[in-house]
């Protein structure tokens, strides 16, 4: 299965070099005190949108991905798995069922200027406002959009890996005088449609980026054009050197089918979170690998960021935000891997009854979202170490397990790459664990701070000490079982297995935020982030049940020595969460 997993991804070029994290016991001004707190009386830093602002329009595309046992809806205005006209969740496993195991998800972006200003934007359901638009910035400093840019790219371009391979087959086939056109395309070839539509080029007239889309050059002239042997670039060839890769490597399309768009936070006022833009643009993919095992179950998104301002901003976090609605949406818990990088939902009992959502009856699935890819950590001239040794792996910011890094202790300086930073859950409450109003609460979220600055704490709640939270003890991951045995979260300090059931929560309507940092964001960087959805199913009395359910697990392909989160103790569902090996 692992094998399986492995060779799509490597021939997706490098995406199975999954999850890494940043050391949650590296010494960051997050650990004691928020950076950013509301004052009685006053708006906390960043709370209102100021200065001026670009007059686009909401995005307005929207398509479903069903490439394979999954029908997930995409928007381009930066919101995921989410039906605003039905009010429903829109992640749908098996796409047949009529069930959806996800909400919304979408994603978050914030760090802090020079002036000490938040800089931010974040999406949710866009019901209430919207932080991003459609389209690329300017590369002149001032990462402007217009309306007619906002326009012309409020679109997906929706392409297949397989129209790519045979497009390079049949230039390969015209370019050799030993390869027959007639007997190897017997009835002809003509390109698709989709790669003339292929957004591999801005306006430079308009002071776009010139490359946008990543294609194959096949005449090496610079250009995009189809009809000389170019195609959208799935690197089928392997040409990627995944150990030698850098931020400013261009990332190929993955996948079997791939969505992809582009869009930006400067196309107007944010409404939804209140935050100062930032200037980013986002080159996005969603795709999607059609197999006869778990991969058919699963879905991905990679995002391509480029801080296209001229301001750098510091204790930069990106984030992946999840409404993880588990069938019926008022009986759900969440947790997390920490050695994977993984936050989970998974249903409260055995049974996911209908409650405005349909549900899935008796032994419901869980699902996982993974945080495979995250940014670059900041550079530092050595290759930073993957080490069992908590001091050594503080002290030379490194990382104690293998599942949340990339390229640390690999030989190569300089190619650390943060994943799971943080993983907090919220409700749908006003409370200061509810949903968040103003910019300050999405980056306090994403640090792993409530919405009032208070850190997290360790058991119960992570916030009262009436409820067995130890207020003494910061928490970098909510309810993460016993999945961290080094205490890699908690700064060193040993800690008893903590999940939603040994803090005695109900089950309840639950959203999670996964996030990586802390780095700094230069004019001009490349980024990029790359999250998965995982779902899988047991059988009540199955005796294969418990083996299905680890090989879900192993899935993530990462060689850790086995791990065991916390028991749900309740039928087979908790099992979905509860064993990885």
């Amino acid at each position: 299965m692992r094998a399986t997993l492995l060779s799509l991804l490597f021939a997706g070029g490098c995406l199975a070099s999954f999850g890494q994290d940043a050391a949650p016991g590296t010494p960051i001004p997050d650990k004691g005190q928020s950076l950013l707190t509301e004052q009685p009386g006053s708006a906390p830093v960043g709370a209102q949108p100021r200065g001026t602002a670009a007059a686009c329009a909401p995005a307005t595309a929207l398509r479903n991905l069903e490439w394979n046992n999954v029908r997930a809806l995409v928007e381009n205005g930066g919101s995921l798995w989410y039906n605003r006209s039905i009010d429903k969740g829109a992640y749908i496993v098996p796409k047949e069922a009529g069930v959806s195991v996800v909400y919304g998800g979408a994603l978050w972006l914030a760090g802090i200027s020079p002036d000490q200003q938040l800089k931010l934007a974040a999406a949710r359901y866009r019901n209430n406002g919207n932080d991003f638009w459609p389209g690329p910035l300017t590369n002149d400093g001032a990462a402007e959009v217009d309306e007619a840019t906002c326009s012309a790219y409020d679109k997906f371009s929706i392409t297949e890996r397989q129209d790519a391979m045979r497009h390079r087959q049949y230039f390969d086939c015209a370019a050799d005088p030993t390869c027959d056109l007639d007997t190897e395309f017997p009835e002809g070839y003509a390109i698709p449609t989709s790669f003339f539509d292929y957004p591999a080029h801005g306006n430079v007239a308009l002071q776009q980026d010139y490359y946008l889309a990543p294609f194959y050059d096949y005449d090496g002239d610079g250009n995009y054009d189809p009809t000389l042997g170019d195609y959208p670039w799935y690197d089928f060839l392997q040409e990627i050197d995944c150990g030698n890769r850098r931020r400013e490597d261009r990332v190929p399309l993955y996948g079997d089918q791939t969505y992809y768009w582009i869009f930006n936070d400067k196309g107007n006022v944010h409404t939804e979170s209140l935050g100062e833009p930032i200037g980013m643009e986002i080159r996005a993919q969603s795709f999607a690998f059609s197999t006869n095992d778990e991969i058919n179950n699963m879905t991905f998104c990679n995002y391509v960021l480029i801080n296209q301002g001229t301001q750098t901003l510091t204790n930069t976090y990106f984030g992946s935000w999840v409404d993880a609605d588990l069938g019926c949406y008022n009986d759900d818990y969440v947790g997390c891997d920490v050695q994977r990088g993984l936050g989970y939902c998974y249903n409260g009992d055995a049974n996911d009854e209908n409650c405005g959502a349909n549900g899935y009856g008796e032994n419901p699935p869980a699902v996982g979202v993974d945080f495979f890819e995250g940014p670059y950590q900041d550079s530092d001239g050595v290759d930073n170490p993957l080490t069992a040794g908590f001091t050594d792996a503080v002290d030379s910011l490194g990382i104690p397990y293998r599942g949340i890094g990339i390229g640390y202790g690999d030989g190569v300086i300089d190619n650390e790459r943060y994943g799971m930073r943080k993983f907090l859950y919220y409700n749908w409450s006003s409370g200061i664990d509810g949903q968040p109003s103003q910019s300050v609460h999405y980056y306090n979220y994403m640090r792993g701070f409530w919405k009032n600055g208070q850190r997290m704490a360790y058991g119960g709640n992570g916030i009262t000490e009436t409820s067995g939270a130890n207020l003494d003890i910061a928490a970098d991951y909510m309810y993460p079982g016993n999945t961290d045995p080094f205490s890699w979260g908690t700064v060193g300090q040993q800690v008893e297995p903590w999940t939603e059931q040994t803090a005695g929560n109900p089950a309840a309507d639950r959203r999670f935020i996964q996030a990586a940092g802390p780095f700094t964001l230069e004019p001009g960087d490349f980024n990029n982030i790359t999250v998965g959805v995982v779902w899988a199913r047991a059988s009540a009395g199955d005796p294969a049940a418990d083996r299905r359910v680890s090989s879900w697990w192993r899935l993530l392909p990462h060689p850790l020595s086995p791990a065991t989160p916390p028991q749900a103790g309740v039928a087979d569902t908790q099992r979905l969460t509860a064993e990885h090996r």
